[in-house]
């Protein structure tokens, strides 16, 4: 049988999803609550590898067992042994062609800035942005990513690891409530870092660091040395997995 579990977390204890020698990770909590429950080793197919410090409400991952469980007693399972600040949304019983990676149509990302007087309730949740922003540029730019491009200058994914690095994008949305500013980006794939060093570039842009030109030439001529801004994790969510 394989199930398919979507997810909710708090990124901030964690040095990300995937299981590595160096932290605490999302995996190792899961793998660790799923031996109790079926009382074998179990490794798990994550939708999304993301990094420490990011968010989730809407990750996904697979597992397989030769058992069969009740979704809903399985779901109270994870949630009555797993840390509090990871919680199991939906538990389903899945077709063996569904893959929680290789079958995604599309992902989607939220950033959070908080323009406004630093808050202490949003640390660790949002990036405190000090800089005065022009939101006007920064959404002229956004439009620019829309579509399909080579992304190798947003990303800091090596060659090796990702030799085509040409994503699309086909939504980019910049909401702006108050002094939190929501920044809403839907593609086909992302790239490590991808979504922070986009957002991090209009951040530049918006503070008068960089111009539309330059972003223009990194998309246009893309190339791993240029210049970026690789901003804090603590903004990103994972908010929707298509497939």
């Amino acid at each position: 049988m394989r199930y398919k579990v979507t997810l909710a977390y708090d990124g901030n204890r964690y040095v990300g999803f995937q299981s590595q020698i160096n932290g605490l990770t999302i995996q190792d909590e899961i793998e660790k609550v799923l031996k109790r429950i079926c009382k074998k080793d179990l490794r798990i197919i994550m939708a999304s590898r993301t990094d420490a410090g990011v968010h989730a409400k809407h990750q996904v991952f697979h597992f397989d067992i030769d058992k069969e469980y009740d979704t809903y007693k399985l779901k109270g399972s994870f949630n009555g042994l797993l840390p509090k600040d990871i919680h199991v949304i939906d538990v389903e019983k899945v077709k063996e062609t569904f893959h929680a990676r290789f079958s995604v149509k599309s992902k989607t990302y939220e950033y959070l800035i908080n323009a406004g007087e630093y808050d202490v309730f949003l640390n660790g949740y949002a990036y405190q942005c000090f800089y005065k922003l022009d939101m006007d540029l920064m959404k002229e730019c956004s439009k620019l990513f829309i579509g399909k491009h080579d992304f190798s200058s947003f990303n800091t994914s090596t060659y090796k690891e990702k030799p085509d690095q040409t994503r699309t994008i086909s939504e980019f949305k910049i909401i702006k409530k108050g002094d939190l500013i929501k920044i809403r980006v839907t593609g086909d794939g992302f790239m490590r870092n991808m979504v922070r060093i986009m957002v991090g570039t209009l951040i530049d842009v918006g503070r008068g660091q960089k111009t539309i030109k330059e972003v223009k030439d990194m998309l246009k001529n893309p190339r791993k040395d240029t210049k970026r801004y690789n901003i804090s994790p603590s903004g990103l969510y994972l908010v929707n997995i298509k497939y």
